[in-house]
């Protein structure tokens, strides 16, 4: 009598590339190639790179928490420069000179934080700032001035010659200026005015210059007004409605559409339609308005508070006072994304420096840059990515993984690769190599996949499980 020997088969469970991530569905509903849950790594390349982090910079005081460029033409130098101004953390406000090159303090009294646009005012170079508790308020690179006949101001916008504000005090009302002259408020037919919605919409918040018309965002809603020159022939019309909240601090322009954040999800907004992006991560955002955002290098950066569910704590999730804990950096255009954790950012702001761009940033109180690396002012964040559960199409079979592959050019640590077979993980430490082959033999039913460490670079390529079943 022959012994009849079970036939062994081998397959193998190729990962083409790195794709997305949901929060959302069910981790057996996912996609080989799609995480369950990632942090501090970016997957736009196909591989697994390190994503961003902050860092300290010289165009940046270090206990700086705003700051901008202050475009300023120098009739003593006949030349425009770029000057630095910042608002250190005590409220105080100061500047650095680039035809002194030294520091100069605008004012000895603190302000709230500030919000500053650049204007021209009677062919002068002027900052106009606002902040709470203030009126309008000028400086020409000299003097401050403010101007008790404004509103008090929440945001402001320069559109087709005229600024608009929104009111702290009358928030159902956007003020405007008089044509080319921001300082002037009289309300006139040739002067200032205001416009006043009472709707479902709600408050308004916040006002932005996009393309030809000024858009009103609304505690639910966004209003289009057309402004272009005359007063009597400005018009309204309400473009969108929701019953999530829209929060004012994660609204910019980018490129050719607007991104904001509301309770109900990220939304992407064109000027005529709203779409919901990212629909897959945002149940893991904890949206309120202490998130920060700019447009940056053709990416949404949002500065936000996210629960990842995993007990772990990351960065300044040690400090019970952070108020965000995510930065989400998106392409609009591509709709590829990263998630970095770990870092509290309360404001960001674009900048030059020496001829080159950066994204500046206050984190945990102190300004740094972002840039790509997953590091927080030169410590490396860690970083990890979690399959969705797979059971390699087999749900009633017993599979032995015998090996999986990939490869990390390029890492500066070794890589942890976690395999969960029915439910119990396994770690194994892989040192950085053109080709990792990890021998190993887990049986089970359904299987999941991680990777993670602790390194200041990673570039790990997508996963080859080779298995076997009988």
């Amino acid at each position: 009598m022959k012994l009849k020997l079970p036939r062994i088969k081998r397959y193998k469970k190729q990962m083409t590339r790195y794709t997305s991530a949901d929060f959302k569905h069910d981790s057996s509903l996912l996609p080989f190639s799609t995480a369950k849950t990632f942090f501090n790594l970016d997957f736009s390349s196909g591989v697994l790179r390190k994503g961003y982090g902050v860092r300290q910079h010289e165009c940046v005081p270090k206990l700086a928490q705003r700051y901008w460029i202050y475009r300023l033409y120098s009739e003593e130098h006949n030349a425009y420069a770029d000057q630095y101004i910042y608002q250190y953390s005590n409220g105080l406000l100061a500047w650095f000179d680039a035809f002194k090159h030294k520091e100069i303090y605008v004012s000895g009294l603190p302000f709230a934080p500030l919000d500053i646009i650049n204007y021209r005012v009677n062919s002068k170079d002027v900052l106009l700032l606002s902040c709470e508790g203030r009126k309008l308020i000028t400086w020409d690179g000299t003097a401050l001035t403010e101007y008790d006949n404004s509103p008090g101001i929440s945001s402001m916008a320069v559109h087709y010659e005229r600024l608009f504000v929104t009111s702290r005090d009358e928030r159902t009302k956007v003020y405007f200026s008089k044509n080319l002259d921001p300082t002037q408020w009289d309300i006139s037919e040739d002067g200032g005015g205001f416009i006043e919605l009472l709707d479902e919409r709600g408050y308004l918040n916040k006002v932005v210059s996009f393309g030809n018309y000024l858009y009103i965002f609304r505690d639910h809603g966004i209003s289009r007004v057309t402004a272009y020159g005359d007063q009597s022939e400005f018009s309204v019309v309400n473009m969108f409605v929701t019953a999530g909240r829209i929060f004012p601090s994660s609204i910019t322009t980018c490129g050719n559409c607007i991104m904001f954040l509301a309770s109900d999800g990220l939304y992407m907004f064109d000027g005529y339609n709203c779409v919901r992006t990212l629909t897959d991560i945002t149940p893991s955002i904890l949206p309120d308005n202490n998130c920060a955002c700019a447009y940056y290098d053709g990416k949404y950066y949002l500065a936000c508070k996210m629960n990842f569910a995993d007990g772990k704590t990351v960065g300044c999730e040690s400090s019970a006072a952070h108020k965000t804990n995510a930065l989400i950096v998106y392409d609009p255009q591509s709709g590829e994304y990263s998630i970095s954790r770990g870092l509290d950012i309360s404001f960001m702001n674009t900048c030059s420096y020496n001829g080159e761009d950066y994204l500046m940033c206050c984190e945990s109180g102190k300004s740094g840059v972002v840039e790509r690396g997953a590091s927080r002012f030169g410590q490396s964040l860690p970083s990890y990515w979690e399959s969705g559960v797979t059971d390699m199409s087999a749900p009633d079979k017993i599979k032995y993984v015998t090996e999986i592959l990939f490869c990390n050019d390029g890492g500066d640590d070794d890589v942890v690769l976690g395999v969960c077979a029915d439910g119990v993980w396994y770690g194994l430490n892989v040192a950085s190599a053109d080709e990792c082959a990890v021998k190993l033999n887990v049986s089970g039913r359904k299987f999941a996949f991680s990777l993670s460490t602790d390194g200041a670079k990673v570039n790990a390529t997508p996963l080859c499980v080779k298995y076997n079943m009988y």
